[in-house]
C-alpha cells in the first residue's frame, strides 16, 4: 500500500483491508513502513486495526504518527485468536508533504509470539489484500 499525499486531502483515509480469516490461537503480525513526513505534520497516520463482523474498527493493533525518515521500519504485534480481518488505514497528512507505504505483510502462527524466526512458528500465512 502507498499512500501519495498529493492523490488527496488532509484527513482523508485509505484503508488495505484482508480478506476474513480465522485465526485459532494468537498470532504474530509483521509488517514494513515507510512514513515520510513534514516535521510538523501532526495528521498522518498509519494505524492498523481488528475489522469485525459488524464492520466497526473495534481494537488498535499498531498506531504510528510522526516522521519516520529515509529507512523503513518493521514491526511486530501479537494478535489474539478470533475471526476478523486486518485494517491498515493511512490517514493523509499535510498534501504533497507525507507518504505512507506498508509491505511485507505477514501472519505467523505463535500462540506465544515470539520472533518470527524463532523454531516455534508453526507456519505462515500471507495476506492477500483489497483496496476500499
Amino acid at each position: 500500500m502507498l499512500l501519495d499525499s498529493s492523490n488527496g486531502q488532509t484527513g482523508d483515509k485509505v484503508t488495505l483491508l484482508s480478506p476474513k480469516m480465522t485465526f485459532s490461537e494468537r498470532s504474530l503480525l509483521t509488517f514494513s513502513y515507510h512514513m515520510k513526513l513534514n516535521e510538523s505534520d501532526s495528521v498522518a497516520a498509519l494505524t492498523v486495526y481488528r475489522y469485525t463482523r459488524l464492520h466497526t474498527y473495534d481494537t488498535v493493533f499498531f498506531e504510528a504518527r510522526g516522521n519516520k525518515g529515509e529507512e523503513w521500519m518493521h514491526r511486530e504485534e501479537c494478535i489474539p485468536a478470533g475471526e476478523y480481518q486486518l485494517a491498515f488505514v493511512g490517514t493523509v497528512g499535510l498534501v504533497s508533504l507525507s507518504d505512507i507505504a506498508v509491505d511485507n505483510i505477514e501472519v505467523t502462527k505463535d500462540t506465544d509470539c515470539r520472533q518470527q524466526n524463532s523454531s516455534s512458528s508453526k507456519g505462515l500465512v500471507i495476506l492477500i489484500f483489497a483496496f476500499c
